[in-house]
């Protein structure tokens, strides 16, 4: 326990240390649209839904390296009866640390997202029914630069917790889009 703790903050003081003057120039701001598909496990001996909608996020970076994050996310349940209708919203926010490296286009980067959760349903003629729940995602991915301010979010993946109804929630997701970067 004690050797992870000092790796934690030995990451922690890497992460916060500029590599180089030039470094420190690279803070900024950047948004992100994303297709999201997100795969939801209900427990209880339920078969999974799968889930297809967009993300959205905007970053605020300190340094070159660490940002913080606040993201949106949306997605409709495939594959229901005729007239089931399931929709899942999130919105967390947290840390997120980019891995710059010295040569290439490809920067991969972790996170760490903390929020809630709205699961709706409803059932043509019988009405709709809601819950908000807590949400935790972890993971991680990586952005390739197409020019100076644009870059391909190549691919997301990330765990996602949710707590409804009294039992955990383990599911996953997986994005994919455009960023834009402001003063990075």
């Amino acid at each position: 326990m004690r050797k992870l703790m000092i790796t934690g903050v030995l990451l922690a003081i890497w992460a916060a240390v500029p590599g180089s003057v030039k470094a420190q120039e690279n803070k900024g701001f950047e948004v992100a649209g994303n297709y999201q598909f997100f795969r939801f496990n209900p427990g209880n001996g339920a078969e999974g839904i799968n889930c297809q909608g967009g993300a959205g996020s905007a970053a605020a970076y300190l340094t070159s390296r660490l940002g913080v994050v606040g993201e949106f996310a949306g997605c409709k349940a495939m594959g229901l009866p005729s007239g089931v209708s399931t929709h899942q919203m999130s919105y967390l926010f947290g840390p997120r640390m980019y891995f710059p490296t010295t040569r290439g286009r490809i920067f991969p980067f972790v996170q760490a997202l903390l929020g809630g959760d709205r699961l709706s349903s409803s059932i043509s003629g019988l009405g709709s029914v809601s819950d908000n729940a807590f949400a935790m995602a972890f993971g991680g991915g990586a952005d390739i630069t197409l020019s100076k301010h644009i870059s391909l979010r190549a691919a997301q993946f990330d765990y996602f917790y949710t707590h409804f109804g009294g039992e955990g929630q383990n599911n996953f997701r997986i994005q994919s889009g455009i960023v834009y970067r402001f003063g990075r």
